[in-house]
């Protein structure tokens, strides 16, 4: 394809391919390699600090982070992308079943509705890597690769990291975007955005006032092993009393620090899910009704692990009776754990 329109090509190709927005920025950028080192210094302290709990791949992956030149050594330039998936329009679907009237509840973030966000994002980078023309090596990341997604989202321009640590972009005002970064051996003409955002974060602070339990801190980074996403997706291992305290009725994510991005959310948008059912379904059968889902990524004995110690700290005749019944139906060694902690 020819380059000379491309500034005005990539956003609306974008655009009609169902991306938010779009930004290309070229590996030599000088901006981009400051940005990258100054990061690697906070990554590592946070790392040092173990306020990533158990997610040991971070540590892991951090050298391909670190270094994205050696880690895309074909790569001249980047495109990224930021797309929306309808989180947080209560008309997307989801595929779990309506709860009995009177069930016990617990929930699913809102950005799980409609079909998991990574197979999303991979199917517009596929789409708009043959928009391009072929002759050159890509590669797609989004999110589960060795990526600073976020950093190459503010350096394209695409917006701020808001307090919550999610990318805020301006014309939603709000942190429900994903990013997908797309690297290209082939030299792109920049497209780098300038947002215009309505008001800054910390003149706000809304996200860290709601978050119940102090994971967000101003000027801090997160604290992961009090968030309740971490908690209820990346924690595999038993949940303590406090844990479980501290996850309230979630099952899967938290959606306390998205909704209070401006504009509030005039509806609940989160997914409720009919706890008995979940505990007692059969594991195959919801496997294959969650495997588009978001929710697969934690898997049906990480979600019924959750749904035990969420049962555990209600104070519910009916929770009782259920996870006696968990007890003698379970075959997972997790699950037999989890009723056992406390």
């Amino acid at each position: 394809m020819k380059f000379s329109n491309f500034s005005e090509w990539l956003p609306e190709t974008a655009r009609q391919l169902g991306a938010h927005s779009a930004a290309c920025i070229r590996m030599d950028n000088p901006l981009l390699r400051q940005r990258i080192a100054e990061n690697n210094a906070l990554v590592s302290d946070w790392l040092s600090s173990g306020m990533h709990g158990e997610m040991a791949y971070l540590g892991r992956m951090f050298p391909q982070k670190a270094d994205p030149w050696k880690t895309f050594p074909f790569a001249r330039s980047v495109i990224v992308l930021a797309f929306t998936n309808r989180w947080g329009d209560p008309a997307a679907t989801h595929p779990f079943p309506e709860p009995q009237d009177g069930a016990l509840l617990g929930f699913v973030s809102a950005y799980a509705r409609e079909i998991d966000y990574h197979a999303r994002g991979q199917a517009l980078l596929s789409a708009l890597t043959e928009r391009l023309g072929g002759g050159f090596k890509a590669a797609a990341a989004v999110d589960t690769k060795a990526v600073y997604e976020r950093l190459f989202a503010t350096v394209g321009g695409l917006g701020t990291v808001g307090g919550n640590d999610l990318l805020r972009v301006p014309d939603r005002t709000n942190t429900r975007v994903f990013i997908g970064c797309l690297f290209l051996g082939i030299e792109l003409p920049e497209v780098i955005l300038e947002p215009a955002m309505p008001f800054r974060c910390d003149d706000c602070l809304a996200c860290i006032r709601q978050c119940p339990t102090g994971a967000i801190r101003f000027g801090l980074p997160i604290d992961a092993r009090v968030c309740i996403s971490y908690l209820t997706i990346e924690k595999r291992g038993v949940l303590d009393r406090k844990e479980a305290e501290m996850i309230g009725d979630w099952i899967f994510g938290c959606d306390h620090c998205t909704v209070v991005c401006p504009p509030r959310d005039k509806m609940d948008t989160r997914i409720p899910v009919d706890l008995e059912w979940l505990l007692t379904t059969p594991s195959a059968a919801i496997r294959r009704l969650i495997a588009l889902n978001a929710t697969a990524y934690a898997g049906v004995t990480q979600l019924r692990k959750n749904a035990v110690a969420l049962l555990k700290v209600l104070d519910s005749a009916a929770a009782q009776q259920l996870l006696v019944r968990v007890g003698k139906e379970t075959g997972s060694e997790l699950i037999r754990d989890q009723l056992a902690a406390w």
